[in-house]
């Protein structure tokens, strides 16, 4: 049955597949169709893989992510078996990252001057004394996780700084994370959302007795304005705390990628400053996003040929476009001398990353002071497979395991 029809039975997506070789699996679908449809979840949906469509479907209107509003339409029209899923608070999903239209449109506006290049230029002198500060504590010559000891404490300190998050529950807010965006256990990802919606709630309470100077206190007063709803508010302060770690992915991609291409980082350590290029391969070749959250069509979406109805589920894979030979000449070398300009490891169109200037700055500066520190730097178990979190989403490391020299 062409794609233009509904299939009577979908595909498969492995999730211990995508964890471990994400790229070859992937480049399957995006050789056999320009959509395949897929179980996931007891939902069929449309998982598109190819550079141009991914992208174009990205920069259109043709496709939405509010389920809030649409879950009763897309129970009906695409649950293909009753399968036990997660149950995520509503309350929780009221932000501009799952609002389409006017309503995304007006709620990103509050938040798209956050960082402009006069706060980008402070914040880079912020990171650089951070990463400064955390190698000093890290032991040389002996083994430590990257991901726990590095990584993770350099996306939260500057989240948790800029947002005005206190100290205290900072350790905690990553491992929520990590339970609702990577674990295969419902009920811990149920736990990681809980814990992340009402900390939003206590924090949205905290800012309304402590006002500071920082992004938290500002989006409060927007909502003292009545310019936007307490769900909204408070789904809006949990974006922010589950996007600003998506930083600590890239430093660990990074940081694994350049450590199994030694030859190219000796080449960046003895040329010069150039590790901000080396970030855009980084990004292109180990894409953060293996797939993109669900999107629902709200017509049909022609693609090269076949068409995926109106009313259904679409799986957009960023990891597939970056590794698309059609616009990358072979995709599957890392290289960095490549320059990979339109890569989509921020995404792309309305819904493209926010904070992708600051991930930017702040994945070069980890990568570069610690590089530049320990040149000799090598993994612990340079033969093993790397230790990824679960799930069919993230491309997270859930260790790092190296010594540095």
């Amino acid at each position: 049955m062409t794609v233009s029809g509904i299939p009577e039975h979908c595909a498969r997506l492995s999730m211990q597949s995508l964890m471990t070789d994400p790229y070859r699996i992937l480049a399957r679908f995006r050789e056999q169709a320009p959509a395949v449809a897929v179980e996931h979840t007891g939902y069929r949906m449309w998982l598109v893989t190819r550079y141009e469509d991914v992208r174009r479907i990205l920069a259109g209107t043709s496709v939405i992510r509010d389920f809030v509003a649409n879950q009763h339409r897309i129970n009906t029209n695409s649950r293909v078996r009753p399968v036990s899923q997660a149950h995520l608070v509503d309350a929780s999903r009221r932000s501009f990252f799952e609002r389409d239209g006017a309503d995304h449109r007006r709620l990103r506006g509050f938040v798209n001057d956050v960082f402009t290049p006069d706060r980008l230029a402070q914040l880079r002198v912020e990171v650089e004394q951070l990463v400064e500060r955390l190698l000093d504590t890290l032991p040389v010559g002996e083994p430590v996780d990257l991901m726990t000891a590095y990584a993770y404490p350099i996306a939260m300190t500057v989240i948790g700084d800029l947002a005005g998050v206190p100290s205290q529950p900072r350790k905690n807010i990553p491992v929520w994370i990590c339970e609702m965006i990577t674990s295969p256990v419902i009920s811990e990802i149920e736990h990681g959302a809980n814990q992340l919606h009402a900390f939003s709630v206590e924090m949205a309470a905290l800012k309304r007795a402590e006002p500071g100077q920082d992004l938290f206190t500002d989006l409060l007063q927007v909502r003292e304005r009545e310019l936007m709803t307490e769900d909204e508010l408070t789904s809006i302060y949990l974006l922010f705390l589950v996007a600003g770690t998506e930083a600590a992915s890239a430093i660990g991609n990074g940081l694994l990628t350049l450590l199994r291409h030694r030859d190219q980082l000796d080449e960046l350590l003895a040329t010069g400053d150039s590790f901000a290029d080396a970030v855009e391969e980084i990004l292109r070749f180990e894409s953060p996003f293996r797939l993109m959250g669900p999107r629902l069509s709200t017509r049909p979406v022609a693609l090269d040929g076949p068409t995926i109805p109106a009313g259904e589920l679409i799986l957009l894979s960023p990891g597939a476009a970056n590794h698309d030979p059609l616009r990358f000449p072979n995709p599957d070398e890392f290289d960095v001398r490549r320059r990979p300009s339109g890569h989509l490891g921020f995404g792309h169109g309305p819904h493209h990353c926010l904070g992708y200037a600051l991930g930017r700055l702040e994945t070069t500066t980890a990568l570069r002071q610690l590089f530049r520190r320990y040149p000799n730097t090598e993994l612990v178990h340079s033969q093993r497979p790397a230790d990824w979190r679960p799930g069919k989403f993230m491309r997270r490391l859930n260790t790092l395991a190296v010594i540095l020299r």
